[in-house]
């Protein structure tokens, strides 16, 4: 036992590697090392075991007599590591509840209502992570997903959570008198601020989508800062860089602070969906149908109280 205590498992995943690939340069890329490691690695091996374990062949190298018959157990033996791992991380989601949301409704909406799906959620722990792809839900491990995407799945579930009112929002500062609010005109002027979509939230409306909307043109609408996620942008608008386009829900807290303010409220404001998605089967699944309905009547009461506050 204390041989198997001290066995090198790198070296190990270098001679299997070397064994795949008959190479040590290309057994380096798959492991992400140099070759001169790999074959360090295997010399470790060698002098350990007292055997030779591989061989030159033309260019490349092959697997001993002995070491080929042995390549069998070994990835075996990583196979059942790997199994042994999944297990662990089986175990340890058993006691967790996963919910995958945008970095930016994750902190500005989810986060501060948490406590609202205590009960449905019973003696699990509520573990928040990144958006996925719909279709890597069950690889994931992701009890429920807040996502803008309906998915057709049958094997996953889904509900409206609420429609957004996106608007033109900015710092009071930048426009004055309130009664400046009611102009679309503001915004040929106003710096614009943007969410780039190649690197986060990306199904926000454009400025592009919101001056088409609005039967306006403007120059260089593509100008001006660029942030990864919303809740960047938002801070910039909040510091007076520009005017954004805002989820009034999201945003919520800032619009009724008066940090930001609704500007060009005479055009209709763009919308965008989200929904809740999850697994209709599985040991959470249930777990998963009531929490997906405690954060629904959350939003509704949120956007019922957004509509009695709003001036």
């Amino acid at each position: 036992m204390a041989f198997l205590r001290d066995l090198p498992l790198s070296a190990l995943r270098a001679l299997a590697a070397a064994a795949r690939t008959g190479s040590l340069t290309r057994a380096a890329d798959e492991l992400g090392v140099t070759p001169g490691a790999v074959g360090h690695q295997l010399r470790q091996l060698e002098d350990r075991l007292g055997i030779k374990l591989v061989r030159r062949e033309g260019n490349g190298i092959a697997l001993t007599r002995i070491a080929e018959a042995a390549l069998p157990d070994i990835d075996r033996g990583f196979d059942a590591l790997a199994s042994g791992l999944r297990r662990l991380r089986f175990e340890r989601r058993a006691d967790t509840f996963t919910v995958a949301a945008d970095p930016s409704f994750a902190s500005l909406w989810l986060a501060p209502r948490l406590g609202n799906i205590r009960a449905a959620l019973g003696r699990l722990d509520v573990r928040v992570v990144v958006s996925i792809a719909l279709d890597s839900m069950l690889d994931e491990g992701i009890d429920l997903a807040i996502s803008y995407r309906n998915s057709s799945a049958k094997h996953l579930a889904s509900a409206e959570l609420f429609t957004e009112r996106v608007v033109p929002a900015c710092a009071p500062a930048l426009i004055g008198n309130r009664s400046d609010r009611d102009g679309a005109g503001m915004l040929d002027r106003l710096p614009l601020l943007h969410i780039d979509q190649t690197m986060g939230d990306d199904v926000y409306p454009t400025w592009e989508n919101w001056f088409t909307a609005a039967g306006r043109q403007r120059k260089n609408i593509d100008h001006g800062p660029r942030f990864p996620l919303t809740v960047l942008a938002a801070h910039a608008a909040i510091s007076g860089m520009g005017a954004l386009l805002a989820s009034e829900l999201v945003l919520r807290e800032h619009f009724r602070s008066g940090q930001i303010v609704e500007i060009a409220g005479e055009v209709p404001a763009l919308t965008i969906r989200r929904r809740l998605v999850w697994p209709v089967d599985g040991p959470k699944a249930r777990r998963a149908a009531a929490v997906a309905a405690a954060l629904a009547s959350t939003a509704t009461a949120d956007a019922s109280d957004l509509r009695l506050t709003t001036p």
